[in-house]
């Protein structure tokens, strides 16, 4: 639009130049002017021309001052056919980087398209894996689940294992238990068959003299007490049965001392072996003293042999010495008969505290101790000197302990 207005601008100019060119020509060709010797008619032509000149190069001077176009157009076609050199050239180097960049886009766009055939081709391997891949999924989850669940079997069957290990050491301990007590049984049942033995002597000799069991003298009443021994508790199994031997040994004695028999190598006392044995590891295993007591099983006449039977009880200290075990006021007395029938009716009383204590009594009399004629006698003589109402107290002499017997001193006060 630049362009087309500055044609424009030139073409009426140069008609204005043209027409006050030809007035003034005109003008002086009239007025028959001279300009250097010349005709009129050659000086109308020269002003005309002159006049053309200047109006065109005050033209050109206007438009350049005013057009920066018409300034490079007039002064710098020089540089601007170097700029346009340099564009040319730049404008080839870049078609020929252009065609260097179409040919590289061609090759991209052959890369692209094999890329693309390689994308395809792949997409298509990848759904393929993609598809496997849910398949070996799948079967890694039922894996997977039968795995957990084989897991779950394995423990139940590890707790099983170790169950039945268990029960298979128990049962092995059992057998063991049961291979020692079959030991234990069969020796007992050795013993048992000696005792047996000895039983069937002695029924050969009672059936021999049976007449004169019957027609006999009773030198030993069932349950009666032939001793009463204490033995230390914990000890070894062998000092254990060394200290029941001995109590044996000592109780035969003194049957063979009281039935006045001579010999004095005689065994007068049976007691079962099973039942010796039993009471040796009882003791054995016990850590406390143990009263052993042994009492007949039957009553036993003159001629036969006693049978005996092992009693144990813990032996437990019952009274301090000088403890009182029973205390009691009474009326006073009249005589002496009723002197005699209360000290007897308190000592009862003391028995039964003594008993219900704990001490152990004689199971055919049922006392726990005894005392003696002087010590009675002296009681009563006490009691009978009493004129008011006087009180009896029972008090220990020593230290009393399960095994007894009881010794007590009877002490007589006043009671005002």
């Amino acid at each position: 639009m630049y362009g087309l207005a500055l044609i424009a601008v030139i073409a009426v100019m140069g008609g204005a130049i043209a027409y006050i060119g030809d007035k003034l020509g005109t003008k002086v060709g009239k007025k028959k002017l001279s300009i250097f010797g010349l005709r009129p008619k050659h000086t109308s032509i020269i002003v005309t021309i002159v006049t053309g000149i200047l109006i065109s190069a005050a033209t050109l001077g206007v438009m350049t001052a005013v057009s920066r176009d018409v300034r490079t157009a007039l002064f710098g076609m020089k540089e601007l056919k170097a700029a346009m050199v340099s564009l040319n050239s730049e404008v080839m180097s870049k078609t020929a980087e252009l065609e260097a960049s179409r040919a590289a886009l061609e090759n991209k766009n052959a890369e692209y398209a094999a890329v693309a055939a390689k994308v395809k081709e792949t997409s298509e391997h990848l759904k393929q894996i993609m598809a496997e891949l849910d398949e070996v999924t799948a079967e890694r989850d039922r894996t997977a689940a039968a795995l957990n669940k084989l897991q779950s079997d394995y423990v139940l069957a590890q707790r099983d294992l170790v169950k039945y290990q268990n029960d298979i050491k128990n049962l092995q301990a059992t057998k063991k238990e049961l291979d020692s007590r079959i030991g234990e049984l069969t020796a007992a049942k050795t013993t048992l068959q000696k005792d047996v033995d000895r039983l069937n002597e002695l029924t050969a000799n009672l059936k021999n003299n049976i007449q004169i069991v019957r027609e006999g003298t009773v030198a030993f009443r069932a349950g009666e007490v032939l001793s009463t021994s204490v033995v230390h508790g914990g000890q070894s199994h062998d000092d254990t049965v060394q200290a029941l031997s001995d109590i044996i040994y000592k109780t035969n004695l003194y049957l063979i001392n009281k039935l006045g028999i001579a010999d004095k190598k005689t065994e007068v006392l049976w007691i079962s072996r099973a039942e010796f044995d039993q009471a040796a590891s009882l003791i054995a295993e016990t850590n406390q003293d143990v009263i052993v007591r042994i009492s007949t099983v039957g009553n036993t006449i003159y001629g036969e042999a006693v049978i005996g039977r092992l009693e144990l009880f813990p032996n437990h200290l019952i009274y301090n010495k000088g403890e009182d075990i029973y205390s009691e006021v009474f009326n006073p007395v009249t005589d002496a008969q009723q002197a005699e029938e209360t000290v007897m009716v308190f000592l009862q009383k003391v028995n039964a505290a003594a008993v219900e204590r704990g001490i152990l009594p004689d199971p055919i009399q049922g006392t726990v101790g005894s005392m003696s004629g002087a010590q009675l006698f002296e009681t009563i003589n006490k009691v009978k000197r009493q004129s008011g109402k006087f009180e009896l107290t029972a008090v220990t002499k020593t230290d009393i302990y399960t095994a007894g017997p009881l010794q007590i001193e009877i002490r007589v006060r006043s009671v005002l």
